[in-house]
């Protein structure tokens, strides 16, 4: 968690502090604010009801009789996009050419960069994997990204668990969106499309956090 100091400034009889604009949208702050009043000190929050996470053992027993269906990512529809903006090559499914582990040179124009979000093609999915065409996070270091044909990566949803303690909510193609951190996965370069964007440096610092809390301790 990113921890700023900030000046206190005298307000008529009262005192204020100025909340950096990148902050009031990564929360989607309006002209409302909450103020609790906690024994460690002063939380501000947006307008609406809070959201405390789960335990893990919560959040596992949650998951596993929410029966999440992973056939569609729905954000395309509500924004009004008819259909996935990149095409699949025809040698991109399961039954494409092997390539050795160490990839050959890539054009910068191809290159793929940590933390940013491309489309990727999921499909064919096993059981409770995502599946579909949905923005991905890459999450694997630029090291391994420049040299090899795999990339780690965390699909995106648009179906939202504010309490699960494994999704880092986002914007993603202008709509509220979860990193689910549980689906974190390794694929091929050839299921990735076009890049729709990157996590800002806190929220990237955040998924690295959650990922290590789930998978480093």
């Amino acid at each position: 968690m990113k921890i700023q100091e900030l000046k206190v400034a005298r307000i008529g009889n009262s005192r204020g502090v100025r909340l950096p604009a990148s902050s009031l949208r990564r929360y989607s702050v309006g002209s409302v604010m909450i103020m609790e009043e906690r024994t460690e000190g002063i939380l501000l929050r947006a307008k609406g009801p809070a959201v405390e996470k789960l335990s893990w053992d919560e959040t596992a027993r949650e998951m596993a009789v929410a029966n999440e269906d992973w056939s569609e990512w729905d954000v395309l529809d509500a924004d009004g996009l008819d259909s996935v903006p990149w095409e699949v090559s025809k040698g991109g499914k399961v039954g494409e050419k092997r390539f050795p582990y160490v990839s050959r040179s890539r054009s910068r124009k191809e290159a793929v960069k940590r933390y940013e979000v491309r489309w990727a093609d999921l499909d064919p999915a096993r059981g409770a994997e995502m599946a579909k065409t949905r923005p991905v996070v890459i999450v694997s270091l630029d090291e391994l990204n420049a040299r090899l044909q795999t990339v780690t990566i965390c699909p995106i949803t648009s179906q939202l668990h504010p309490a699960w303690r494994c999704r880092q909510p986002v914007r993603c193609v202008g709509r509220p969106a979860e990193i689910a951190v549980d689906q974190i996965r390794t694929v091929s370069k050839v299921r990735l499309g076009p890049s729709v964007g990157a996590l800002s440096a806190d929220e990237a610092s955040l998924l690295r956090k959650l990922i290590t809390e789930m998978f480093g301790e």
